[in-house]
């Protein structure tokens, strides 16, 4: 995301939750398809949306436009900065009926994985890496589907970091646990649409214990944004109710690196000592001779 997108989500996010419903619908299109709202005109707005021409000007006054002329300006320009062959890509197989399956699923990975370049700046992804690799304590959370990106993360978080948990049930237990380390711990949680209402009261509580709360997400009207002290907003468009997870897991890994290269000796250190251990147990299969450890079972003669 550019610092001029950025700039504008942030405008409309720090204002939405005293818009009306109606100004709320504006706000969820825009949000969603920017892009198109810039080749709109306040009218044409009005009927998508399915609300009054006023009601759009009143929405661009709201975000501190002079109005509706001065708002549409300035999505234009935007466009026009982040304009890319992956929109043309991806508008030109929409309704594409000649493809396989695997093939547009492939096409739909590519578009996701190329905005995210474009979403995510170094400076971004390096001041959430310093964040996790300064907290004492680091929680990893998910839950339902975001549960499948949220172990992916904390399993190799937890091959170069101490005291790391990963809860993708948000049990029990990390909410008896979490008070007494809260002020020296970073949450990290993985939630998209349609954004679990678990997700959500856990992190207000995380927050009202005084918690830092890193959140990855899908959009800048997501309901966890206003609950982060830093937020990352990573495009998620799918082709089925399967959830897209391809660039998410690439943007993980990428943030893994960050924190590993902050120190690598430390870094170096927990992997040797992962592998001192997997090795004692024999655990992986290294040749064709070798077995891989299991629990010591009794034996018996057949």
């Amino acid at each position: 995301m550019n610092s001029a997108e950025k700039k504008f989500f942030n405008k409309i996010a720090r204002a939405y939750p005293d818009l009306s419903v109606k100004k709320r619908r504006v706000a969820d299109f825009v949000l969603q398809d920017y892009k198109r709202v810039s080749l709109m005109t306040a009218k044409e707005l009005s009927v998508q949306c399915g609300v009054s021409e006023p009601t759009i000007i009143r929405f661009a006054t709201d975000l501190g436009f002079s109005g509706f002329l001065d708002f549409a300006r300035h999505v234009k320009e935007m466009v026009q900065i982040t304009l890319s062959s992956v929109d043309l890509l991806m508008n030109a197989n929409k309704d594409s009926t000649s493809t396989s399956t695997l093939e547009r699923y492939c096409k739909n990975t590519v578009g996701n994985l190329e905005n995210l370049v474009e979403m995510i700046s170094p400076e971004e992804i390096q001041t959430i890496a310093k964040v996790i690799f300064q907290a004492k304590n680091v929680y990893v959370v998910g839950y339902r589907a975001a549960g499948i990106s949220a172990s992916y993360f904390g399993y190799f978080l937890k091959r170069i970091k101490k005291n790391v948990t990963v809860d993708t049930n948000l049990s029990w237990e990390i909410l008896d646990t979490l008070p007494a380390y809260a002020k020296d711990s970073v949450i990290f949680a993985v939630t998209f649409r349609r954004y679990s209402k678990r997700v959500i009261r856990f992190l207000e509580y995380a927050r009202s214990n005084g918690a830092t709360i890193i959140t990855l997400t899908d959009s800048m009207v997501s309901p966890v944004i206003n609950l982060s002290d830093h937020y990352i907003v990573i495009d998620y468009k799918g082709i089925s109710f399967v959830d897209p997870i391809a660039h998410v897991i690439v943007y993980m890994g990428a943030l893994i690196h960050e924190i590993t290269f902050m120190d690598t000796d430390k870094a170096m250190k927990k992997l040797k000592a992962f592998e001192k251990q997997v090795a004692m147990r024999n655990e992986f299969v290294i040749n064709d001779s070798s077995s891989a450890w299991m629990p010591e079972m009794d034996q018996t003669d057949s």
